[in-house]
């Protein structure tokens, strides 16, 4: 997890130390200021008065920033989380489910701000306003002091008690909702296979199931929270009737015991926050259990790149390439057409490292002399384009989505649209091309996400372009769309189809069976006595 005190939170936190110090002084300001006023002649009660009314706003306006505080904290907290969570579930091989993801995003990075806002932030400020209220007191009388300081050392073992319970209820509470999430979004994912397998009422009542498991281990939390909450309540009534009794108890002055009582009254708020610590605390316990393990990740450190486009030969090199075994490299030269051919498994798993997305495939790819595992991203999508079937685009515009790889680029980008045959049904759209496409894609229709994805792949010509099954969904004249496109493309065309002959009737093939270890050599000429090989 995340350091919480580095910059600008180091001093929020100061601030609400402050504040906190600052409701002490103010409660020494009541202090003074109530004995003098009871005691104060007709004509100056008023006096005394204002200030007593003043010192309540400022008591009430220190509370109002210090809630702003806490809250800004904990968001910017949690804002830090959120990116790393993101970061992880994008980060290669890490893939968790979505209901898994949004679980994580809501629930368990509510209970972090939770603590952070209603936890860390009232201890902050809380801890020196009560310390400093028992200063006042005991400057009054140590009597009073210890009146009040009994019951919250009673309320401090309390809540040492009760705190192991609320951690193993957070933790129920926890894994019933994060199974509810990920029924829910799988159930949501494959409506129409429900749907079709008349199998609605069955998701319903499973679904009913886990939600009857997240409401009463809900109740049984909030049990344990009740008795938590009552707790530090029922501090606050016994601190001002232990003053009420002592005061009594050792004759202190009626007007000494008003002023202890109205001083005690500033703890109402602090003690009662004590009850809400606890409970927050556990809760973040239990979601730092989840979150810790999905932020280790050592990512790599974003380097300078200079920017620009690829200006060395749209070669490609694979070697040592590892597929449950070893299997044949690559040494293609700019302009070839290579199809893969193997098992749906190996031929997944090379696309995937060629694309550098999750995968079980092994080996060094080499483009345009560089080898990709060492570029950072700004630079890697510089080299390779990728377009698959039945992958669904993010949430943006289609402006967006067409220079997603180069962001860095202003250009326009009708050309790449009308390239692939949906520049008119852009430009028939209301909005064009800033249309905003959601849930995967819509408005467009499954060929037309499609096409998008290829004028996408293809956008800044990248040296390597990757198509897996894209001919699938490009719907009507989409073979021959794809077979004109790639035609004069300049760099090399690593595709996975059912139709090479179609597409590119100039073709090599890479066959990824391990019983062959030669390197496929494609589109190098042999003339002049040189054959470049991969490494």
């Amino acid at each position: 997890m995340p350091r919480l005190l580095t910059g600008g939170r180091r001093g929020l936190f100061a601030l609400l130390v402050c504040a906190g110090f600052g409701q002490a002084a103010l409660a020494g300001t009541t202090a003074i200021s109530m004995p003098r006023l009871l005691q104060a002649a007709p004509g100056e009660r008023w006096f005394w008065l204002a200030i007593m009314l003043a010192t309540a706003g400022c008591v009430g306006g220190v509370r109002v920033a210090e809630w702003v505080l806490a809250e800004k904290l904990g968001q910017d907290y949690v804002h830090e989380l959120r990116i790393g969570l993101l970061t992880a579930a994008l980060a290669e091989g890490r893939r968790p489910s979505l209901g898994t993801t949004i679980a994580r995003a809501t629930n368990d990075l509510s209970a972090v701000r939770n603590w952070i806002a209603w936890g860390i932030a009232p201890m902050a400020g809380g801890l020196p306003l009560i310390a400093g209220v028992l200063v006042v007191l005991a400057a009054l009388h140590p009597a009073l002091a210890a009146a009040v300081v009994t019951p919250i050392l009673a309320l401090g073992a309390v809540l040492g008690l009760l705190a192991r319970v609320a951690y193993a209820r957070a933790r129920t509470v926890r894994r019933a909702r994060g199974r509810l999430a990920a029924q829910v979004s799988d159930a949501v994912a494959a409506e129409s296979a429900i749907r079709a397998g008349g199998g609605v009422h069955r998701e319903l009542k499973r679904i009913d199931q886990l939600s009857g498991r997240v409401r009463a281990t809900a109740v049984r939390r909030a049990r344990v929270a009740g008795y938590l909450r009552g707790s530090a309540v029922s501090t606050a009534a016994l601190a001002t009737l232990g003053v009420v009794v002592v005061g009594t108890g050792f004759g202190i002055p009626h007007a000494l015991i008003a002023t202890a009582i109205t001083v005690v009254g500033v703890l109402v708020a602090p003690v009662h926050d004590l009850g809400r610590v606890v409970e927050y605390r556990q809760s973040y316990l239990a979601a730092r259990r989840v979150l810790a393990p999905a932020l280790a990740r050592d990512l790599p450190e974003p380097r300078a790149v200079p920017a620009g486009e690829v200006r060395a030969p749209a070669e490609v090199h694979v070697h040592e390439l590892w597929v449950d075994g070893a299997v044949p490299g690559l040494a293609a030269a700019p302009g070839a057409r290579v199809v893969l051919r193997g098992s749906p498994e190996r031929i997944s798993a090379v696309l995937g490292l060629l694309a550098g997305i999750g995968t079980t495939a092994r080996g060094w790819v080499r483009v345009s002399g560089h080898y990709l595992d060492d570029l950072p991203a700004v630079q890697r999508r510089r080299h390779v384009g990728y377009a698959a079937r039945g992958l669904a685009l993010e949430r943006g515009t289609i402006a967006r989505a067409v220079r997603y790889r180069r962001p860095e680029q202003e250009g326009a980008v009708m050309p790449d649209l009308d390239a692939v045959g949906i520049g008119e049904r852009v430009r028939a759209l209301p909005d064009g091309e800033r249309t905003k496409l959601r849930r995967g894609g819509e408005p467009l229709s499954i060929p037309e996400r499609a096409r998008l994805q290829l004028a996408r792949a293809r956008h800044g010509t990248p040296p390597l372009l990757v198509l897996d099954h894209i001919d699938d969904e490009l719907g009507a004249g989409g073979t021959d769309l794809l077979r004109t496109l790639l035609a004069d493309y300049p760099g090399v065309v690593v595709l996975a189809t059912d139709a090479p002959e179609r597409i590119v009737p100039d073709h090599q093939v890479w066959d990824l069976t391990p019983s062959s270890q030669h390197v496929v050599v494609a589109g190098f000429s042999r003339r002049g006595g040189e054959l470049r090989t991969p490494g």
